[in-house]
């Protein structure tokens, strides 16, 4: 039998920043998965676009997570042309890989959104959902998604993986808070980041004079 869990964890990452990364950590250690794959997304569905190029943020993907072979930074939705939408990632990914099972790793904002996403009854098709936030954290969610939810619950990674899809499994390991806006005005106003994002994203961010004058978006 196949036991091989593979995470899926998207975002702008417009950079990726520490929060972005202990995420991951936290993902990859409470579901012990064999590989965690960081999607960057091209072209968002409920936002503007980003301000680096998809390159560059790849780019910065590869040098932050260099050295957890466990994490890999899945380009898909950077080829593909049009708005990038999860399930269709997710699609991808069981036909890729059928025999593995699947876990959508989210943040809790983003999972409170989640009826805005194209589908979103799809996703439990096709994968878990683990939802990370901080500890005492309150997500409040609409009537539906909060019935949805109560169906799903689980509450260890043992009871998620007794199943090949379809359940929601909460943590709340999360020790900081970050927001790309944060970490673009910090660079704009040339100030530290080393609280904010690895020192080797820095210095991308620099060598190409990143984030500089423009409009943030939020993350």
């Amino acid at each position: 039998m196949n036991t091989r869990r593979i995470g899926v964890l998207g975002g702008m990452f417009d950079p990726v920043h520490l929060g972005h990364l202990q995420v991951a950590s936290v993902a990859l250690e409470v579901l012990a998965l064999t590989q965690l794959r960081m999607v960057p997304c091209h072209l968002p569905n409920h936002r503007g676009p980003a301000m680096a190029s998809a390159e560059a943020r790849m780019e910065m993907l590869r040098l932050a997570t260099q050295h957890e072979p466990r994490i890999v930074v899945d380009e898909r939705e950077c080829l593909r042309e049009g708005i990038s939408y999860t399930v269709d990632t997710l699609m991808a990914l069981r036909q890729e890989f059928p025999t593995a099972t699947l876990v959508l790793v989210l943040g809790a904002d983003a999972f409170a959104g989640l009826e805005r996403w194209r589908r979103w009854h799809d996703l439990f098709t096709l994968a878990h959902v683990f939802i990370a936030s901080r500890p005492g954290e309150e997500t409040a969610l609409t009537p539906v998604l909060a019935a949805e939810v109560k169906a799903r619950t689980v509450h260890s990674a043992a009871q998620m993986f007794a199943s090949t899809c379809g359940a929601c499994l909460f943590s709340q390991h999360l020790q900081v808070d970050i927001s790309s806006t944060a970490v673009r005005q910090a660079v704009r106003d040339r100030g530290a980041t080393t609280t904010l994002l690895p020192q080797s994203v820095r210095g991308y961010i620099d060598a190409h004079a990143l984030y500089t004058g423009q409009s943030p978006h939020d993350f």
